[in-house]
């Protein structure tokens, strides 16, 4: 199952994956819309149900309180995997693309999706779109608090039922994971070290910052912040988009493997790892080494994925590395 909450403007009288555009809603950045989508193997077409909003919105007919029960409810009946994936994708990604990849997600690794679809791609030349997305990202920041500080708030409010029913519980049946990818963590690193972050990032096992366009420099005033279970960060010093990206920004973290001082993450480097080359995708981009296969499906189900066989610690520059 793939959940879309998106800030992207919704193209009117169109649907399926021309439902949402790569433009800002029009509204603002702030403004956000939930959609279920769904691959049409027969017809390789995506089907996308927007949520609708009441007129009259009360705390009984959010959309997406509404949407969250359904899913704990169809979790609970076993029609649903409990493994959830939340999702923000990078730099350059239309709505059908997003879909794409987060399919890509679902079927590798067995996971549900919570895609946070974002305006990353709105056109011009590659400079000024890449500023353009930039600023997008900055700017869709509350979108992402508010996103997240709702789910929170449905998961506390099932786990009070439950406590006050005395059912003998952890919590909440769901289990979340997190992962931001290239671009996508600068919209992170954004919300973290705005003023309203207020833990949200609480609600997840693993934090996974993969390949990330955000300045290694002092990254660790503000990733340090994240209160999940764990936090990942992956390294490929050969990553050819991230070189790419060193051209108009400094060093970035998810092609240096230098200066690794923040005290909370679990830092992995694939560089010169088996079929890693200059790929800017561990996740989805590499084939042929088990390795990386098992510490992808741990991670993002939950799992400690320094700890597959195979990865050995560097002290010297704080890192876990393949051991070929």
């Amino acid at each position: 199952m793939i959940v879309v909450v998106t800030n992207r403007n919704i193209n009117e009288g169109e649907t399926g994956e021309n439902l949402f555009g790569e433009k800002p809603n029009e509204v603002s950045l702030d403004e956000l819309r939930i959609a279920i989508a769904n691959h049409d193997e027969s017809n390789e077409r995506w089907q996308v149900e927007l949520l609708p909003e009441p007129d009259a919105m009360n705390e009984a007919n959010v959309p997406s309180k509404r949407l969250f029960n359904r899913i704990i409810t169809a979790i609970g009946a076993g029609e649903l995997k409990a493994d959830w994936l939340f999702y923000v994708h990078g730099f350059n990604q239309s709505f059908r693309g997003n879909l794409e990849e987060c399919r890509r997600l679902e079927q590798t690794y067995g996971v549900n999706i919570i895609a946070f679809s974002w305006p990353s791609n709105q056109g011009g030349f590659i400079s000024n779109e890449y500023r353009d997305a930039r600023a997008a990202a900055r700017a869709s920041s509350l979108a992402l608090d508010r996103t997240l500080e709702k789910l929170g708030r449905y998961i506390e409010e099932r786990n009070s039922m439950s406590r006050s029913q005395g059912v003998n519980s952890e919590g909440c049946s769901i289990r979340l994971n997190f992962m931001c990818y290239s671009l996508g963590c600068f919209l992170v690193q954004e919300f973290i070290k705005s003023p309203i972050f207020g833990g949200e990032t609480r609600i997840f096992d693993n934090v996974i910052f993969q390949q990330a366009d955000v300045d290694n420099k002092n990254h660790y005033t503000w990733i340090d912040l994240i209160n999940s279970r764990r936090i990942y960060v992956t390294i490929n010093e050969r990553d050819a988009v991230l070189k790419a990206s060193d051209i108009i920004n400094p060093a970035r973290l998810g092609n240096t493997a230098e200066r690794l001082i923040a005290e909370r993450p679990i830092y992995v480097d694939f560089t010169d790892a088996e079929n890693v080359g200059s790929s800017h995708d561990i996740f989805l981009g590499i084939e042929g080494n088990e390795v990386i296969t098992q510490f992808c499906q741990r991670v993002i189900t939950g799992g400690r994925g320094e700890l597959v066989r195979g990865f050995k610690y560097d002290a010297y520059s704080n890192t876990f590395r393949v051991d070929e």
